[in-house]
């Protein structure tokens, strides 16, 4: 199979469109057009079922993308693998990172990472679990830190970091300055992270866990956002101590002491088995612990 037709057929399913993709590669719309009938010439099979200016993914084209992200996935692997051996002198480290690791605990490390190796360029790319996982097995990431577990057979996960959660509300709560059993918390509204985010799968077990039962939800895109969207009086939310130490310090919202105990969640770190491990990846790691 020829990767170059592969490549283009792959771009024209990423961007919906033929004239998008030819824009991509920086070739004219007649040539992807004769590239993907060539590609499908090749392999005696319908990959785009074409109507008018649109089209639609057959399934043999289906199959065929899925095959396409993991060879060039591999390709881009292998590419990294052999200038690893020069990454210390020069290249690239690219990190990705969950939202509040990347905003909270990455800082310190790159500093002393770049201040050590001038000549590596580093990259924090930050999204929600999910989604570093996902840069994780596309390889567009060669450092992945998250803040919920991963279930998926094709990463390794291990436990980086415990981190202290602390439950916010309102400033003036009359229950901010005690000790509260978890199910008055039941009833009132709750502020959480979006879908796929670690820290929101964390939150609900633990909600489960303490019996909390909320009575409405309220979804933000990040945790300051809920320690922001709590100090408006919108609810309470849990979210890691970090997060919520400057409006806890100037009073803006109150931290809810429970009977069962501190809260504390793990942080992960995860990897692509196989995957070979560039020499600025594993400097880096070994700088993290």
């Amino acid at each position: 199979m020829n990767l170059h037709l592969l490549r283009i057929f792959a771009t024209v399913v990423e961007h919906k469109s033929f004239s998008r993709a030819a824009e991509a590669l920086e070739v004219s719309q007649p040539a992807v057009s004769k590239a993907v009938r060539e590609l499908e010439s090749q392999l005696d099979v319908v990959l785009l079922d074409r109507g008018g200016r649109s089209f639609q993914l057959s399934e043999p084209g289906r199959v065929l993308y899925e095959y396409a992200q993991g060879i060039f996935a591999m390709e881009k692997a292998a590419v990294d693998a052999v200038q690893s051996f020069y990454e210390m002198e020069r290249g690239t480290l690219t990190i990705g990172a969950s939202t509040t690791i990347a905003t909270y605990w990455m800082p310190p490390f790159i500093a002393d990472f770049t201040r050590d190796n001038p000549g590596v360029n580093v990259r924090l790319m930050s999204g929600n679990t999910q989604a570093v996982a996902q840069w994780l097995l596309d390889c567009a990431v060669d450092v992945a830190l998250v803040e919920g577990p991963v279930i998926d057979e094709r990463l390794e996960s291990r436990i980086w970091r415990h981190e202290h959660m602390v439950i916010v509300g309102s400033r003036g709560r009359p229950d901010g300055d005690c000790t509260v059993e978890p199910a008055t918390l039941s009833g009132e509204q709750w502020i959480l992270r979006e879908p796929g985010s670690g820290s929101r799968e964390v939150v609900e077990r633990e909600l489960l866990r303490l019996g909390i039962t909320p009575a409405r939800t309220l979804e933000v895109g990040n945790n300051e956002a809920i320690v922001q969207s709590v100090a408006a009086g919108l609810g309470l939310g849990m979210v890691p101590r970090v997060c919520a130490a400057d409006q806890l310090a100037l009073g803006k919202v109150t931290a809810l002491s429970l009977t069962t105990g501190e809260l504390s969640r793990e942080l992960y770190r995860l990897r692509l088995p196989r995957r070979p491990i560039s020499q600025a990846a594993l400097a880096f790691e070994a700088l993290i612990g």
